[in-house]
């Protein structure tokens, strides 16, 4: 275990500092998303454009050009598919994703066969490197966060007739199809932005567990998108600062701490009761 005299004392370095920040715009990311994808019951779609984005990232790293460039064309194309096929085809979101998952998961591992090498850097990339967060990461990161807020804003009407009930938003006048499609392709933004610095599993986590947990004891829509940002970073926070401590996997103890978040939310609720 590392002994520190001050716990606080990693924070005068700047590599932890990109670190923290990088961490917080990730999860602010993905935790607002999260609260569509938790709502529209489409779980499994965290998971699978993380995956999907990991192929990418391996064609990337074998052609030995723009590994995350070539992670945001898959992960944009199998969004496309998958709002495609929910909307004009006959499969749902799930099964559309599932099937890309495998066909994924074969790839990335075709491509890092045939190449050889990469393979250390293509796992950061599924379980995360928040130190080696460049500013360029950052600024991204950054980016994506205002452009979600600013779309969450301008369609928070759209977006909250078509989560609970599409029915009444279309008869609103309210494209759903439009909708949906903003919702799926920013969700494909959140994984890719989010990747290199929490990496996919912890994707998964942040799209999911904070707005779960925040589920449990919000009152309204807007309620529930605070809850989620306000559990993901202080599951940051801690998860972070647990594991500079403990010298442990930063991602491992991010989503231990968002699980008990979680859990003492359900409890709240079963008292409330």
């Amino acid at each position: 275990m590392m002994e520190i005299a001050n716990p606080f004392i990693f924070l005068k370095y700047g590599i932890f500092q990109k670190a923290i920040v990088a961490s917080l715009l990730s999860g602010i990311l993905c935790s607002v998303v999260g609260v569509y994808v938790y709502l529209r019951k489409m779980t499994f779609i965290g998971a699978g454009l993380a995956h999907i984005a990991f192929a990418g990232i391996s064609f990337g790293l074998l052609i030995g050009y723009f590994p995350m460039f070539w992670g945001f064309i898959f992960t944009l194309f199998a969004a496309i598919l998958v709002w495609f096929f929910s909307f004009r085809g006959k499969l749902t979101a799930d099964s559309t994703v599932g099937i890309l998952f495998a066909t994924s998961m074969g790839l990335a591992v075709l491509f890092l066969g045939i190449s050889g090498k990469y393979r250390s850097e293509a796992l950061s990339y599924l379980f995360g490197s928040p130190l080696t967060t460049s500013l360029i990461d950052i600024f991204f990161l950054f980016i994506a966060c205002v452009l979600l807020l600013t779309l969450l804003i301008y369609y928070y009407r759209d977006i909250y007739l078509t989560i609970f009930s599409e029915e009444i938003a279309k008869a609103s006048g309210i494209s759903t199809e439009r909708i949906t499609f903003i919702a799926t392709f920013f969700i494909s933004v959140a994984v890719i932005s989010a990747m290199k610095a929490v990496g996919a599993l912890l994707v998964f986590s942040l799209l999911v567990v904070p707005p779960a947990a925040a589920y449990e004891i919000a009152e309204s829509f807007t309620g529930m998108i605070i809850f989620s940002v306000l559990f993901a970073s202080f599951s940051i926070i801690l998860g972070l600062f647990l594991s500079f401590l403990f010298d442990v996997p930063s991602g491992s103890m991010i989503t231990l701490v968002a699980f008990v978040i979680f859990v003492l939310s359900y409890i709240k609720k079963m008292e409330g009761k």
